[in-house]
């Protein structure tokens, strides 16, 4: 009886190895499988947690550099209007007409520094719930509310990258001198409503240049930090992808083993049967007696 009942449970189990596709299911099973089991399967939802913090920083600094190449649409477009009130022969008249447009393009310029994605405003450091910039109609002076502090996301065990760029990094080409890339479209338009063309000419392009220049900057930081986290993506997926395998090799049946295994066991188990009907079937000499 011990024999069939042992049988039995060698059926029982590679029945349930067939079932579930899983090797070891519980922690008597193998020990040390299921110990390994549980540490990979903690890793591969740490790799998984990575990219995910990966995916949401990349599309964060996807915002960013859209609009720091509208930005620099703006900048080159009031770029050109300098240009063209810097030559001198234009009436106030046109020179008003530019300053409308320049004063148009502040506005726009405000609201690309004030881009937001999902409902937090991507320039304003970590104060996100705020915008980070106001403008001032009556003077066309534009003022930041954000801070300068950085944002950082865990692509790894201890490994932290930032991902968003400050209002003051990316709009602010000289801080100690308070240049930024609204006082340079300020200062066009109050030097096109006094029609100071020397003016125009002699600083306000300068500046532009410099504003220009900056915000190219900053966008190959911002292409250099999108170069880190893909090849770090391209990593974990490289990670994931291993791991994965040795969860199988750990976990997982070899089908064709178990199936052989298992007609193994269930003609063992069928020699049994038959031995012991053979040893308790009854005999004419019994019968006789």
């Amino acid at each position: 009886m011990q024999d069939l009942n042992r049988n039995l449970r060698g059926l029982a189990k590679y029945q349930h190895q067939l079932a579930s596709g899983k090797r070891v299911s519980r922690p008597s099973d193998d020990p040390v499988a299921i110990v390994k089991s549980l540490r990979l399967r903690s890793d591969l939802g740490d790799i998984e947690q990575f990219v995910k913090n990966a995916d949401h920083a990349l599309s964060w600094l996807s915002t960013t550099d859209i609009a720091l190449g509208q930005a620099g649409d703006i900048l080159h477009r009031v770029n050109e209007l300098a240009v063209q009130a810097a030559n001198g022969t234009n009436p106030q008249q046109a020179l008003d007409a530019i300053r409308e447009e320049v004063g148009q393009l502040l506005e726009q310029l405000v609201q690309v520094a004030n881009t937001s994605q999902a409902g937090q405003y991507i320039f304003a450091g970590t104060a996100t719930e705020a915008k980070p910039f106001s403008l001032d109609l009556s003077t066309y002076t534009v003022s930041y509310a954000g801070n300068e502090a950085t944002r950082e996301t865990e692509v790894g065990t201890n490994i932290t990258i930032p991902y968003n760029v400050t209002g003051m990094e990316a709009f602010y080409y000289d801080k100690d001198a308070g240049k930024n890339v609204f006082t340079v479209v300020q200062n066009l338009y109050v030097h096109l409503k006094s029609g100071d063309t020397a003016a125009i000419s002699d600083q306000d392009l300068a500046d532009l240049n410099q504003a220009i220049d900056h915000l190219l900057a900053v966008r190959a930081e911002v292409g250099a930090r999108v170069n880190r986290l893909e090849l770090t993506k391209s990593r974990l997926d490289d990670a994931n992808i291993n791991f994965t395998d040795l969860l199988s090799k750990a976990e997982d049946v070899d089908v064709a083993q178990v199936i052989m295994e298992l007609k193994n066991q269930e003609n063992v188990y069928r020699a049994a049967l038959a031995t012991g009907a053979r040893i308790i079937q009854p005999t004419l000499v019994d019968f006789l007696r």
